[in-house]
């Protein structure tokens, strides 16, 4: 009996081993955290090679023993193992890894994990660029990298960005970083399609730019476009609306008032009885709308990408407007089991239409010409032409300034690249790509000869300006990896090969008609103009060495040799060596099991970059320029000791992460010194030249920058998780050597310039009189007489303030309840000052433009304690460059709240999509500021070199609503 019984329980369990290992048709579906499908997924059973991937709609299907645990990854989401426990239906949530260690970081030429990372590197991925009115992606960089000042420049559509990372480096060489966009590099990534981004990775230290050399001096941006993925096809669209108008307006004198004023100077005519609201005729309501269709997939050992855009943004000056066309592929194929090949293409057609700004009245400027023009006048005189300020000389209404000229641009941008990949061995691999980057641009300049005073003036103008910008790059890049139980080790060798072509052919004519009178002449007189044309190509060699152990030790070293031809052949070369280490102490035995503390490491770098931009091509030579009349002038004197400018970097950072990765901390601090600075050194007039390239003096930037990242609740239907940066960098001005005690920059018209380049003194410092207010009894302007000669004299100036923040930082809020999110983000800017020439305009009292409000407290026999002076007509002493103008541009702004709902499976599976977003965007919805200008941003000249800081009639930044759409299949 026991036999029998034992022989029923062995086959029982057999019977159960056969059932448990029997093979399932086993589906289910993959979702992120709200619910959304999540495409691409892999799905593998442990323990083999065999899976799928999920579909567009999330869904997968495989065979799979009923015992078996499938293995659900998914890169930027926490991979997670399910048993299969016989069901033929095994659905999954996976939720973003907020710690991301074992996260892919773009670096140079390369790749590595974030976790053994040793140098200073900040990402930003695609989520942070979508659904935004930007036209230049580096927009969205704004706050939300520690270290990295981002600074719009002006307000109208399509205006350029300034970016410095940790600092200023140079004076008058360039401040702005390389973009490396799948490998092709470039000056600029404005013309980019924001949406095509995958993620941004910016490289801060110089050990981790030094593998760019000289490229890499102010920081490099790594931008990873978006690529197929394979066992799919996915279609994506993605579309906004929206309206912008300016967040501030100036009040100015009513008419009455105007008139009162006009009196008060002498003046007997005021206009012809209009009131015309000129800021409500010239600010109007802007409007953004954008489109754009995707097609990814792959198989078969490769993968595509392909996208197409639109983009128009009409500017809240009119006629001011930018549209944008652009077409984004990226494609790889393997021919076979060692040879892939690689191509990116990107290609951006823009026409735009231009508005004058960042100048005074006198010269051109239609946002301060709103300000000052009075009301007393309409828009047209009844020839048809447009009116002019009275008593001015013929300076044109807004309206005249804006519509007067017909300024229209149109680039075609475009950037691709053509690779192949040999792999010799699994641990081998040798690249070698071309790329080109061709930038065209085609200015056309028309302007009446009867609707304005310059065009009466000149009779009518035509110009024509094409530039043709081609620059080709050669890499050939040989990567070894090698890893031996817990031995981590590779190496990369390259070299690389560039040139640039430059070309500019201008054209203009003018005099259609005699000057003055409607009589035309028999041809236009055509002006002279010499074609210019510029050439540079550098030679690098290039190599990098890694090892970690154990994932605790790390070791990187770069070095890099490149030759400019825009140096000597006695200086051509610059050598620049890096090295970083770092220490996983999270890894070691006394913190290993560590419930607090999930990851500890410490880095340390040290790194030397070069910089030879923003001197010229040809600055070493000895070079004569044609002049209309056919000969030749001498316009820069031989200097063969020309050489590199050079930056040092040390850092030190530490990465944490605390609470079952619940808490994300990083600090790090930073000392650069710059050497050899490339200034264009201002030349006394007698020597009959302007400037020069010299290599003169050095300077400074030392910081220290802190990131916060909170999962602060984590529920099923709730979560909330901040993001929070702040950034301190000190500039210093270091030495400009014996001979150049000074430089000036920021110049004012009619007035000394409003900053100064000392030794000792950051870039942006502001320099001249010290206001003191107004004298009681005479009404006048009173300045600090600071050398005590009992006069007021350029001796007298002095320093008055710093454009320099004292910090920056930004902050981010994501809630996330049921199938609602909802992403708030602040960006602040403390401690700087602008210097408002603005107000010079505005407040100046001595001529016949309308002012500001703030004149009705400007000083008379019945009110003598005020500090605005009296109005005396010409006399321009009240409104030198002063510290009166200089006010607090500290600002804090709400930069970006958006509103969206994710629709949920029932919806998307009636309507085979796999997702369906609808969301609302406020840009710069709020900005908390004391500055009065229209804008405490923008800049009249760069934003990050030696002049910023002056704010002179600069088109401000917009607020703007949205309503969008994203949809896939």
């Amino acid at each position: 009996m026991r036999k029998k019984f034992t022989l029923f329980i062995l086959s029982l369990l057999c019977s159960i081993s056969v059932s448990m290992a029997q093979e399932l048709n086993v589906k289910g579906e993959v979702k992120d955290e709200n619910g959304l499908p999540l495409p691409g997924v892999s799905v593998k059973i442990k323990g083999s090679t065999k899976g799928a991937m999920t579909a567009g709609n999330g869904k997968y299907t495989l065979t799979a023993p009923g015992n078996a645990t499938l293995v659900f990854s998914f890169i930027g989401y926490k991979t997670i193992e399910q048993a299969i426990n016989n069901k033929t239906t095994v659905n999954v949530n996976l939720t973003e890894d907020n710690n991301e260690l074992n996260e892919v970081v773009v670096i140079g030429y390369g790749t590595t994990t974030k976790k053994d990372l040793t140098t200073a590197v900040t990402t930003i991925s695609s989520k942070d660029l979508k659904n935004q009115p930007i036209t230049n992606p580096l927009q969205a960089v704004q706050g939300r990298a520690a270290g990295v000042q981002v600074t719009s420049e002006s307000g109208k559509p399509g205006a350029e960005i300034a970016i410095s990372i940790r600092g200023n480096t140079s004076i008058t060489a360039s401040n702005s970083p390389l973009y490396v966009i799948d490998g092709v590099t470039s000056r600029s990534a404005a013309f980019l399609n924001p949406n095509d981004i995958e993620s941004l990775t910016i490289l801060k230290d110089a050990s981790a730019a030094a593998i760019y050399g000289s490229s890499g001096a102010n920081g490099v941006v790594l931008i990873t476009t978006k690529k197929g993925v394979s066992g799919q096809v996915k279609v994506e669209f993605n579309a906004f609306t929206g309206i912008s108008n300016f967040w501030r307006k100036q009040d100015v004198l009513s008419a009455d008032q105007y008139i009162d004023l006009m009196k008060e100077l002498g003046y007997t005519s005021f206009g012809d009885g209009s009131n015309t609201d000129w800021q409500k005729e010239t600010f109007g309501t802007g409007t953004q709308n954008q489109y754009q269709v995707s097609l990814s997939g792959g198989g078969k050992g490769g993968n595509f990408y392909l996208s197409t855009g639109y983009q128009r943004d009409k500017g809240i000056v009119a006629p001011a407007e930018l549209d944008r066309y652009t077409v984004n592929f990226n494609g790889s194929q393997a021919a076979t089991s060692w040879l892939k090949f690689t191509t990116t293409a990107a290609l951006t057609a823009r026409n735009s239409i231009d508005v004058s700004d960042n100048a005074g009245v006198a010269r051109g400027g239609t946002i301060l010409s709103a300000l000052t023009t009075p009301s007393t006048i309409g828009i047209y005189n009844p020839n048809g032409s447009y009116t002019t300020i009275p008593n001015s000389g013929g300076w044109d209404n807004p309206i005249g300034q804006a519509f007067g000229p017909k300024n229209k641009t149109k680039n075609l941008r475009f950037i691709g690249s053509f690779g192949g990949e040999i792999k010799f061995t699994k641990d081998l691999i040798f690249k070698s790509t071309i790329s080109t980057n061709i930038n065209k641009n085609d200015y056309n300049y028309d302007l009446d000869a009867f609707k304005t005073t310059y065009g009466r003036q000149e009779g009518g103008i035509y110009r024509n300006n094409i530039t043709n910008d081609n620059v080709w790059l050669n890499e050939n890049i040989l990567t070894y990896t090698k890893n031996v139980g817990k031995n981590a080790f590779s190496a990369t060798g390259g070299y690389t090969l560039q040139s640039s072509d430059y070309k500019l052919n201008e054209y203009e004519e003018n005099r259609f008609y005699k000057p003055q009178t409607d009589q035309k002449n028999d041809k236009p007189v055509v002006v002279p103009k010499v074609p210019q044309r510029a050439q540079w190509s550098k030679q690098s060699y290039l190599t990098r060495v890694t090892y970690a152990y154990d994932s605790k030790y790390l070791f990187s070293a770069n070095f890099r040799a490149d030759g400019s031809s825009r140096f000597s052949d006695e200086q051509r070369f610059g050598y620049f060596p890096s090295a970083s280490a770092g220490w996983r102490i999270s890894g070691e035995n006394f913190l290993k099991d560590s419930k607090t503390i999930n990851d500890l490491k410490i880095r340390g770098s040290w790194g030397k970059v070069g910089n030879d931009e923003g001197i010229g091509d040809y600055a070493w030579r000895k070079l004569y320029q044609e002049n209309a009349q056919g000969d030749y002038n001498l316009t820069n004197l031989k200097n063969t000791g020309l050489s590199w400018e050079t930056t040092t970097q040390s850092n030190i950072g530490l990465d944490l992460t605390l609470f079952n990765n619940r808490i994300t901390f990083t600090a790090d601090a930073y000392l650069k010194k710059t050497n050899d600075l490339l200034i264009k050194v201002q030349l006394p007039p007698t020597s009959g030249f302007a400037e020069q390239a010299y290599n003169v003096g050095s300077m400074e930037n030392k910081g220290m920058e802190f990131t916060l990242s909170t999962k602060n609740i984590e529920r099923e239907k709730f979560s909330w998780s901040t993001d929070m940066n702040i950034s301190f960098n000190r500039n210093k001005v270091t030495s400009l050597g014996a001979s150049t005690p000074s430089l000036d920059f920021g110049g004012i018209y009619s007035r000394t310039s409003a900053v100064r380049v000392v030794e000792g003194k950051p870039l942006g410092s502001f320099y001249g009189f010290q206001y003191t207010g107004v004298d009681p009894t005479t009404g006048l302007a009173t300045y600090a007489d600071l050398d005590g000669n009992n006069k007021i004299d350029n001796n007298d100036r002095t320093f008055i303030g710093s454009a320099q923040p004292d910090f920056i930082y930004g902050m981010t809020n994501n809630f996330r309840y049921g199938n609602f999110g909802l992403n708030i983000f602040f960006q602040g800017v403390q401690g700087n000052q602008m210097f408002n020439a603005s107000r010079i305009d505005l407040e100046g009292l001595y001529d016949s433009k309308n002012q500001s409000a703030a004149v009705l407290n400007r000083w008379t026999p019945q009110n003598t304690n005020t500090d605005i002076p009296r109005a005396v007509k010409g006399n321009t002493d009240n409104t030198r460059t002063s510290s009166r103008f200089v006010e607090n541009a500290s600002y804090l702004r709400l930069k970006t709240a958006t509103l969206s709902y994710n629709f949920g499976e029932a919806f998307l599976g009636r309507m085979k999509m796999s997702k369906l977003t609808v969301f609302a965007t406020g840009y710069n919805i709020l900005t908390f500021t004391k500055y009065k200008g229209l804008d405490p941003e923008v800049s009249q000249y760069g934003a990050n070199g030696p002049q910023m800081g002056v704010d002179y009639g600069t088109y401000p930044q917009s607020r703007s609503f949205l309503l969008g759409v994203n949809v896939g299949f």
